[in-house]
């Protein structure tokens, strides 16, 4: 269970054998609250554990994986408007960066992407996979 502020969440079942392709720990309880928030629909929650979750950019890179492997496997890849900066639709630039960096399974250089990104642009992406994962699995 997440308590955050007034309000409770059970914690999404993310699996905790993994950490990324350098070995750098995933903090798996944060992103298992964050995304069980996230599927609940309660923004406050999700706020307050995306200003946490942002500061890690492996988990937030997880988040990121996460939301592309999901969507590679309802449509046996990733759309154009989930990697090319041009292409119209919802995702953010910060997304499409860390996706485009991790295509043909280049988890590493995606991750070292995300490692180098602002806490801004974590957060904008980490947004952008929230939505996209979500809309997998509601």
């Amino acid at each position: 269970m997440n308590t955050t502020a007034d309000h409770t969440h059970s914690g999404f079942e993310i699996p905790e054998d993994y950490s990324d392709p350098s070995g750098r720990p995933v903090d798996h309880p944060l992103l298992a609250q964050f995304v069980g928030a996230a599927f609940d629909g309660c923004t406050s929650c999700q706020d307050a554990l995306l200003t946490l979750m942002i500061d890690d950019a492996v988990t937030t890179g997880r988040l990121v994986e996460l939301a592309c492997v999901a969507t590679q496997d309802a449509l046996g890849g990733l759309p154009r408007n989930m990697t090319d900066h041009d292409a119209p639709g919802l995702a953010s630039a910060e997304f499409r960066r860390l996706a485009r960096a991790g295509l043909d399974g280049a988890n590493t250089a995606m991750f070292d992407e995300c490692g180098q990104m602002t806490a801004t642009e974590r957060r904008a992406a980490a947004n952008s996979a929230a939505d996209i994962l979500i809309g997998q699995l509601a």
